[in-house]
C-alpha cells in the first residue's frame, strides 16, 4: 500500500515535540552545517516527521530509526518499507511503499523562474524532439519529474538529468520505459495534486490507482498514527 504525506515544516512544533535528539549523528551535523536559521530549521522538520513517519509504521521511536545507506548516501532500511523524501520551502512530501525503488519530488511555482535556468538538464534527444521551447512552468515539471526518476534510481543528482530520457506528454499517470544511465526500464511515472503552490511527482517500478496517490497531511503528533 502506497502512503503520502505532506507536512508543513514552518510549525515549530516538530522540533519542540520531538526535537534534534530524533536525528542521527549525520542529520545532526548537515543541521548544523546550514547557516540560514530557516533553511537548518526546515531541514531539521523533514526529517525529524520523515522519523515520525517511519515510526508509526514500525512501532518504535522516532530515535530508533537506523538507516544504511547506499553508494550514493541514499538512506534505506534492512526490514522496513521502502521511502522517499522530499522538500521545497516550507512544505515537505514522504512516500512510502512495502517495497521496491521509489523517487518522489516536490518544488515551489515561482512565476519569476527564467525557463533558461533548465536548459541544461534535458537530454540531446528531448532537445531534438522540442518543437519550441519550454515555458517556465512546463521546465519544472520536467525538473520535478526527472528529480523523483534520480531518487527511485537511488543515485540523486550525482547522475546529470540530461542522462535522464523521459517520454514526451502531460499525462498525469504514465508507463514509461525511462532511459537512465545508459539503460532502458519500465517504470510508472505520476504527477501528484499537491494544490496550485507546487509541482509534484512519484516514481515506482508499482501501478497505483488515484485513489492511492491522493496526499494526505500529516498531523503533529510525536510519531503516533493519525
Amino acid at each position: 500500500m502506497l502512503k503520502i504525506w505532506r507536512v508543513y515544516l514552518d510549525d515549530a512544533g516538530w522540533l519542540s515535540e520531538l526535537g534534534l535528539a530524533a536525528l542521527d549523528q549525520q542529520e545532526y551535523q548537515r543541521w548544523q552545517s546550514l547557516r540560514r536559521a530557516l533553511d537548518a530549521n526546515r531541514y531539521a522538520a523533514a526529517h525529524i516527521a520523515l522519523r515520525a513517519v517511519l515510526a508509526s509504521e514500525l512501532d518504535c521511536l522516532p530515535a530508533d530509526i537506523c538507516y544504511q545507506h547506499n553508494s550514493w548516501c541514499k538512506p534505506f532500511l534492512h526490514h522496513g518499507p521502502a521511502f522517499s523524501l522530499s522538500h521545497s520551502g516550507g512544505i515537505a512530501l514522504i512516500a512510502l511503499q512495502p517495497q521496491g525503488p521509489l523517487g518522489i519530488d516536490i518544488e515551489l511555482q515561482n512565476n519569476d523562474t527564467d525557463p533558461d535556468w533548465f536548459s541544461d538538464f534535458q537530454s540531446p534527444a528531448e532537445l531534438r524532439k522540442m518543437t519550441q521551447s519550454l515555458s517556465a512552468a512546463q521546465a519544472l515539471k520536467l525538473w520535478v519529474r526527472k528529480e523523483a526518476v534520480l531518487k527511485a534510481f537511488g543515485r540523486g543528482l550525482h547522475l546529470p538529468m540530461s542522462q535522464v530520457v523521459l517520454p514526451q506528454g502531460d499525462k498525469q499517470c504514465m508507463r514509461a520505459m525511462i532511459h537512465c544511465d545508459g539503460e532502458n526500464t519500465l517504470w510508472h511515472l505520476y504527477d501528484l495534486d499537491v494544490g496550485t503552490e507546487a509541482l509534484a511527482a512519484l516514481v515506482s517500478r508499482r501501478s497505483y490507482t488515484a485513489q492511492e496517490l491522493l496526499v494526505k497531511d500529516w498531523p503533529l503528533s510525536s510519531g503516533r498514527s493519525p
